[in-house]
Parts: structure tokens; C-alpha cells; sequence
């Protein structure tokens, strides 16, 4: 890229090149009125999301948002931000507004899938991946080769426990062996399987090809832990129940000595006792709490 090039043109090449942080370092050469435009918060809030500050990139685009309100790149990113922020509710009426504006957007249709899969998670209950595997089959029918499509199919399939995650994710892998989110997807399909070992050999490949993403970095750094036998258990479990065995196996510890089964309950309760000497380990290892 020529250095005599504008701002604007070098982090819009830095931003295609998966390079955030020189996004952000271009930007810092904007003057004037540059900075009230609206491509200066669409460059500066695609980065600070790519970053992982999902928090600054939804600030971003609402800046950007103020200046023009029906920008598409904005509208994406605010609701890709907010779902990133647990905001679930308002990611899912961010994308249902930018929809309305741009209806036969796959690439839209593909992150509004994402956003209803995270939706349907509830700890408990009888989760239904329908809409959201209708929204990307929309998707795919708009671009049948639309990659952020492709990549929602994908991972919701790995969410639902599919037997064509697999598939889907290979698919994804055979195009781009050098794509991070396919590793991850395919990572995420093994785990959903209770494989840890080769689900953190796909997140350890994500975390290789993209060492800036915050989340794979510390997969990096604490895999041994992860894919301990000691661990592994604790984090299938956890998986399983959305972070909430330790709790609900209080009702099980209390089913059996109600049943006067004292084997049963003893070993309910070892088992119990083990899950927080796990999670009391992995915590202080990680500095994270498994889930």
C-alpha cells in the first residue's frame, strides 16, 4: 500500500488485511472534519470490535450512527457489538432495524442467525435452534456463497450438536484452511461432543492464525489446563448446562438421600465436591471460571 495514501485508505486496507490495530493507528492521523464523518466511526468501530472491545465498538457506531443513521456498516457492527456486550435483546432489534432497511442483505440475514442462536440459549431449558437456522438458511438462499452465511450455518449447526457440523465445518476448512473462524466452529462442534482434546487443538490453530483475538490468546496460554484429564469432566458438564451443573447437582445430592440411597448420595456428593475442587483449579490456573 502506497504510504502517500489517505487515512481512510490505509485502514480501510489494514481492516481487509485482519489488521485492527493499524485500523485504529491510521485513524489517528485524521484531522478537520474527517473526524466527524461517518466512514472515521465505521473504520473506528469495525476495529475496536474486531479487537474485542465490543463495548467502545458499540459507542463507535452509535457516534457513527448520529451522523448517518441508516449506514449499513454501522447498523451491522452495533449489532454484532451488542451481542458481543451479552445484549442480546438489543443486538436482536438492531439487526431486525437494519433488516428492514437492507431485507435481502445475506450477510445481515447471516449475523441475525448468530443473534437468534444466542437468544435461544436459556440454562435449562429446552433450547430450539429453529428461527435462527431459518434466518441463515435465508441467508444462504439470497448468497448461497456468502462466507459470513456459510460460517452462521456452520456454527449453529455445531451449537445444536448437528451431525452435519462436522460437515459444514470441513466444508468451511477445505475453502480456507488459513480461516480462524472455521477452526473455532470446528473446535466448537468437537466440544459440543464432550471431544476436549481436538476442540482445543482447532482453538489453539485459531489462536495461531490470529493472535490479536483476545479470547484465542488465552486459550493459548492456558491449554494445558484446559485439556487436563483433571479438567475435562468439570468442562463438559459446564458446557452441557450452560455454567450451572454445580448448582443443580445439589438436587440430585438431595433426590438420593430423600431415597435413602446412601452409596448413590455419597457418591453424588463426591462427585460435587469434585466439581468445585475443579472449578477452584481451573479459576486460579486461568484466572477465569470455567463455563
Amino acid at each position: 500500500m502506497d504510504a502517500a495514501a489517505g487515512p481512510f485508505v490505509l485502514a480501510r486496507h489494514d481492516l481487509a488485511r485482519g489488521r485492527p490495530d493499524r485500523v485504529l493507528a491510521a485513524l489517528n492521523n485524521v484531522t478537520g472534519s474527517e473526524l466527524e464523518s461517518e466512514e472515521f466511526w465505521t473504520l473506528r468501530a469495525s476495529a475496536l470490535y474486531d479487537l474485542g472491545d465490543a463495548k467502545a465498538a458499540v459507542e463507535a457506531a452509535q457516534e457513527g450512527l448520529e451522523r448517518d443513521p441508516g449506514n449499513f456498516e454501522l447498523l451491522d457492527v452495533l449489532a454484532l457489538a451488542r451481542l458481543a456486550c451479552g445484549r442480546k435483546r438489543e443486538a436482536r432489534k438492531t439487526v431486525d432495524s437494519a433488516l428492514l432497511l437492507y431485507p435481502d442483505s445475506a450477510v445481515l440475514h447471516a449475523h441475525r442467525a448468530l443473534i437468534l442462536a444466542r437468544c435461544a440459549e436459556r440454562p435449562f431449558r429446552l433450547t430450539s435452534y429453529k428461527q435462527a437456522r431459518r434466518a441463515a438458511e435465508e441467508a444462504l438462499r439470497l448468497d448461497p456463497e456468502c462466507e459470513a452465511a456459510l460460517r452462521a450455518q456452520a456454527h449453529i449447526a455445531a451449537l445444536a450438536g448437528d451431525r452435519n457440523a462436522d460437515a459444514y465445518a470441513a466444508e468451511l476448512l477445505a475453502s480456507d484452511p488459513e480461516n480462524q473462524y472455521a477452526h473455532v466452529i470446528s473446535g466448537a462442534a468437537r466440544a459440543n461432543r464432550g471431544d476436549v482434546r481436538p476442540a482445543l487443538d482447532h482453538f489453539l490453530e485459531a489462536a495461531r492464525l490470529d493472535p490479536s483475538d483476545p479470547h484465542l490468546a488465552w486459550l493459548g496460554r492456558h491449554s494445558r489446563v484446559l485439556q487436563s484429564r483433571f479438567a475435562a469432566p468439570l468442562l463438559f458438564m459446564e458446557r452441557l448446562t450452560r455454567g450451572h451443573v454445580r448448582i443443580g447437582w445439589i438436587g440430585v445430592i438431595i433426590v438420593a438421600r430423600l431415597a435413602h440411597q446412601t452409596v448413590l448420595s455419597a457418591a453424588a456428593f463426591i462427585f460435587w465436591a469434585y466439581m468445585w475442587a475443579a472449578h477452584i483449579y481451573i479459576e486460579r490456573r486461568t484466572g477465569k471460571a470455567p463455563k
